[in-house]
């Protein structure tokens, strides 16, 4: 049994940023990325986990139901070595033939909403996160502040990541995500990942279900903390669920947070802020217990 404690808002300094399109003005395109294969050639060095791509099957499953019933405009599944480092980068942080962040039906600036299950790390000196690729033909490893700007050419507003420490709360109380990975100009607004290690199973797949399906109209962060969480009794391997929300107010983010879904996509306002939802206490391998 799982005993779970109220989500708690953690916020950061206000910072500049920029006002988000209404939901009902944006196309509604989904990319998911599984990352299962690597060690081989060509490819990135972590451990396999044929799950990675059976997750990223389960939510673009659920956007194909949309799909079918005229709910929604497009998805599209780019697993394994599909998935490239130039993909989440912009232009502002490469040279143009670097950077392929908006490409059609692929980049992840080119989706509303994204999918991605694969390793990942963090630097705290740094100020970054970062996602392993399915290649090493551009680089191995998409870091939050070299390549991404999420939402400043394309229309990226809800990101769920399912990668150990992409979420990192050390990272994110400097300043790390909020001054790296989203601009002034940004639309983007919600991160939902990790502090911290997080553990991979079937069980994954099944509350990515779960959680996919019940986030149409509400609860696209509480959800998302809802269903991946995992207390474990003495020890510090928890899994830790975060939801990093951007925009212009506390009352703004938290219904984001609280009232948002693929489908209805809150207006967070200018981007002068971050608030950091989480369960308090919680405690992962690869990062520090977060704040009661």
């Amino acid at each position: 049994m799982q005993f779970r404690k109220q989500t708690q808002p953690w916020r950061n300094a206000a910072l500049a940023g920029a006002l988000l399109l209404p939901a009902a003005a944006l196309a509604n395109e989904t990319h998911v990325y599984g990352i299962a294969n690597f060690g081989g050639a060509g490819q990135c060095n972590a451990d396999s986990h044929s799950v990675h791509t059976k997750t990223a099957a389960e939510f673009a499953g659920y956007f194909n139901s949309l799909v079918n019933q005229g709910l929604w405009s497009d998805v599209r599944t780019l697993n394994n070595s599909s998935a490239r480092a130039d993909l989440w980068t912009d232009a502002s942080k490469a040279a143009a033939v670097d950077a392929k962040d908006t490409q059609l039906n692929s980049g992840v600036d080119d989706a509303d909403v994204l999918f991605v299950h694969t390793h990942g790390g963090h630097s705290e000196s740094s100020l970054r996160s970062w996602l392993v690729m399915g290649t090493n033909v551009d680089q191995c490893s998409a870091m939050t502040d070299v390549h991404m700007n999420l939402g400043n050419n394309g229309k990226l507003n809800i990101a769920v990541i399912k990668a150990c420490q992409s979420g990192d709360y050390q990272v994110w109380k400097q300043g790390g995500y909020r001054q790296q990975m989203v601009t002034s100009n940004s639309g983007f607004s919600m991160w939902n990942a990790f502090h911290g290690d997080s553990s991979c199973g079937n069980f994954v797949k099944r509350y990515v279900k779960r959680y996919v399906s019940s986030s149409r109209n509400d609860g696209v962060g509480e959800n998302w903390i809802d269903e991946a969480y995992d207390w474990d009794i003495g020890k510090n391997n928890d899994d830790c669920p975060v939801s990093i929300v951007f925009g212009e107010s506390k009352a703004a983010r938290l219904a984001m947070f609280e009232n948002g879904g693929w489908g209805d996509r809150k207006n967070t306002g200018p981007k002068v802020g971050s608030t950091y939802f989480y369960v308090a206490g919680c405690d992962p391998d690869n990062g520090q217990k977060l704040p009661e």
